[in-house]
């Protein structure tokens, strides 16, 4: 099947035009804007190169923004230096260039950790008569208000306990528990 010299000449601008069209790219000629957070590290509010220096919490690098000195000095105007974070956007400088702008006033504050006094999530009080125990694998049984439950615990306790079902005797379990994850029981605390 041979095509004409008119049908070839077409498919041959389409082509052209196709591969003019994908060629370019627009994204490569815009400045990219980003949304910066992490630890700062240090900062020069005064002169012209006014500009601060944090740690990257995404990707654990050092970064600099440069800041007109107006904007230094409102967002790092009296702030020790010591445990801070900032917060903002910046934008590039050029589209091809690793220089980054700030992009309004970033936010400049203090972390603080608030920790409760309530049990660990992997802690569990426990009290019951215990029932069954197994000595091998340190599972127990017992009882609450006739209701079974089931736990896992040193097996030398249960092997304890274990002996003194065998006698008869009446086991209870009662204290906090918490789960070690290395050795796949709870342990007394």
């Amino acid at each position: 099947m041979s095509l004409t010299r008119s049908k070839q000449l077409f498919l041959i601008c389409r082509f052209l035009w196709l591969f003019v069209l994908f060629s370019t790219s627009g994204s490569a000629k815009e400045r990219k804007v980003i949304r910066f957070s992490g630890e700062l590290i240090s900062w020069e509010s005064v002169g012209e190169n006014s500009h601060f220096r944090f740690l990257d919490a995404t990707n654990l690098r050092e970064r600099t923004i440069l800041c007109d000195p107006e904007t230094m000095s409102l967002s790092f105007g009296n702030k020790t230096k010591g445990s801070l974070y900032v917060e903002g956007k910046a934008a590039q400088s050029s589209p091809t260039s690793d220089e980054w702008l700030c992009v309004g006033k970033p936010h400049v504050f203090q972390k603080y950790q608030v920790t409760s006094q309530a049990r660990q999530a992997q802690t569990k009080t426990i009290q019951g008569q215990v029932v069954e125990a197994d000595p091998s694998t340190g599972q127990i049984v017992y009882l609450v208000r006739g209701r079974r439950f089931y736990i896992t615990i040193d097996p030398m306790d249960a092997k304890e306990m274990a002996e003194a079902l065998s006698q008869m005797k009446t086991v209870t379990i009662d204290g906090e528990y918490r789960y070690d994850r290395i050795k796949r029981y709870y342990v007394k605390d």
